[in-house]
């Protein structure tokens, strides 16, 4: 199978309506040429090209593009981080149910991760473990940072203990990215900010000793791990020059960054090259970021074109490497 670890999904039950009128919940609204806009938390999202909303668009846009299952997360702005803990644990958990409930419905085409209240280190180890056990996802998605809080810090560390045990697979994408304030011009903030933070939090699980206490953990990061892949050479450089790198880890950064995965969203066939190069086919799989137009529109042909890597690798990449994550097999 051809399976897409990286889309995107806004379920109709979390949107603001007559009967369900919370302030925090988000609101689609649709331009004239029918692409949609979405408002959460004051900001507005898009223009959105392809249909957010709707499952069998969904699955329509899975037949033209020669993907047969997409693992489908709630779009970033839904990870609504900045509400109280029981007001985001119940926003996650109406998500996680309707998620649920099109996989059942799309059970070949569909595989679920859920979203968590990751402001509340307790609610999300609860959501958990009723996503994994009780609604039979795979996995999940969070950001690369939760209001602030990169993914190594030491509040963390029971959430990933939760994940160990579970063996879930954990999706990262960027949110809220470092330095907002200064992405305003040209859509920086995604053309820069997101690959920016994507690093910045991978850095943090590298060098705070979360895998090396956890190496077996499925850490996915989006975007082909944004800038990480091309100055992880820098980072071992300074592994070997500075102490500060050496307070939590024993090893050199290459030693940790080969246990991630990352998806093949890198609009670069050197860069996807340098990818498999750097940490292995074995940790790459295909990411459309649907229904956002800064995915590739085409996501299992810019891998199946790409003359750089091997067959035997874009298998890998293609679906083999996701099949076994999400324990399709």
């Amino acid at each position: 199978m051809n399976i897409d670890v990286h889309g995107h999904i806004v379920v109709e039950e979390i949107l603001r309506s007559a009967s369900h009128d919370d302030g925090w919940r988000p609101e689609i609204s649709r331009q004239s040429n029918g692409w949609q806009m979405m408002r959460t938390n004051g900001m507005n999202e898009g223009p959105i090209p392809k249909e957010i909303v709707d499952w069998p668009t969904v699955i329509e846009n899975l037949d033209a593009t020669k993907v047969d299952l997409m693992a489908v997360s709630p779009a970033p702005p839904c990870f609504l981080y900045h509400l109280d803990g029981q007001t985001g644990l119940r926003a996650c958990q109406v998500q996680n149910d309707a998620i649920a409930a099109a996989v059942a419905q799309y059970p070949t085409r569909l595989a679920g991760l859920a979203t968590l209240p990751m402001q509340d280190v307790d609610l999300a180890v609860k959501e958990l473990e009723r996503a994994v056990k009780g609604l039979k996802m795979p996995g999940v998605e969070i950001g690369t940072n939760i209001q602030g809080t990169y993914l190594g810090d030491d509040s963390l560390r029971p959430f990933w203990a939760a994940v160990n045990d579970l063996d879930a697979f954990v999706f990262v994408h960027p949110f809220n990215p470092l330095g907002m304030d200064r992405y305003g011009q040209y859509h920086l903030v995604n053309l820069v900010g997101f690959v920016s933070d994507t690093a910045r939090s991978i850095a943090d699980v590298v060098f705070s000793g979360l895998l090396e206490e956890l190496p077996q953990l499925k850490m996915c990061f989006s975007h082909g791990g944004g800038t990480a892949p091309y100055i992880v050479g820098r980072w071992e450089h300074g592994y070997h020059q500075r102490t500060e790198t050496k307070v939590k880890v024993d090893k050199p950064p290459s030693e940790y960054f080969k246990l991630l995965y990352f998806d093949s969203i890198t609009h670069s066939d050197r860069a996807l090259e340098l990818l498999v190069d750097t940490v292995g086919a074995d940790h790459i799989m295909i990411g459309s970021d649907y229904p956002f137009d800064m995915g590739p529109a085409e996501p299992v042909r810019s891998v199946e074109q790409n003359a750089l890597i091997s067959d035997a690798d874009k298998a890998k990449i293609l679906g083999g490497n996701a099949e076994k994550l999400l324990k399709l097999a």
